[in-house]
């Protein structure tokens, strides 16, 4: 089970690879965007990780509260990113 997050996560890390590729063509990133999408991927990499492995492990409170602690914040770094520096920086 644990051998099948890393390989999802894996293929997130490559498809998060490709939409950075294409939000560099289409907008204008500053060093904000970046941060803001490096972090937020960050959080949601350590969300999915740690979630799923306590999940794995039989401890449902643990991955609860790791998608609440990472998942949330990265979902609210994703959206004010996007909101405040990409979206109004189109190429």
């Amino acid at each position: 089970m644990i051998g099948l997050m890393w390989y999802l996560l894996g293929m997130l890390t490559t498809g998060a690879l490709w939409g950075y590729v294409y939000l560099q063509r289409h907008y204008k990133l500053n060093w904000k965007a970046n941060l803001g999408i490096v972090s937020a991927f960050a959080f949601a990499w350590i969300c999915i990780g740690w979630s799923w492995g306590s999940f794995a492990e039989g401890e449902p409170q643990s991955g609860a509260m790791g998608m609440l602690n990472f998942g949330l914040p990265a979902m609210i770094l994703a959206v004010m990113t996007w909101r405040k520096f990409i979206q109004p920086a189109r190429k």
